[in-house]
């Protein structure tokens, strides 16, 4: 288990220090771009930032802190498909063109977060509610 990848204060003591769209892009809203995902797989070499196993599939984005806000006004439709409702979509942040337009903005992100497997992402916020 890697512990420094878990976060100092609540996701909640977070965000009553940030206006709230722009938290609930960086906090919330950023895990559903798959533009994030590959970028983070790239970075870490497919590799889960808590146990060090392989990821086999898409992982998921941890939050390593929750003090950030997203500073790109961009956003995307991301579809998140479900048994019920095939055409759900939902909105995420466009971090590709965050990174397009400022390479320093979108690692400021970027330093903050990381891939994990699903289920380490469940053993964290259990450990940290």
């Amino acid at each position: 288990m890697n512990l420094k990848i878990m976060p100092a204060r609540p996701a909640a003591d977070c965000e009553k220090d940030y206006d709230r769209e722009p938290w609930l892009k960086f906090a919330r809203r950023i895990i559903r771009n798959p533009y994030v995902k590959q970028f983070l797989a790239q970075r870490d070499g497919r590799k889960c930032a808590w146990c060090g196993g392989d990821i086999t599939d898409d992982g998921g984005v941890h939050h390593t802190t929750y003090a950030h806000s997203c500073a790109y006004a961009g956003i995307i439709e991301v579809r998140q498909q479900t048994v019920q409702r095939h055409a759900k979509k939902r909105m995420a942040p466009d971090c590709e063109r965050c990174r397009a337009d400022s390479q320093a903005r979108f690692d400021a992100c970027m330093s903050k977060l990381v891939l994990v497997h699903h289920l380490c992402n469940k053993e964290i916020s259990e450990q940290h509610p």
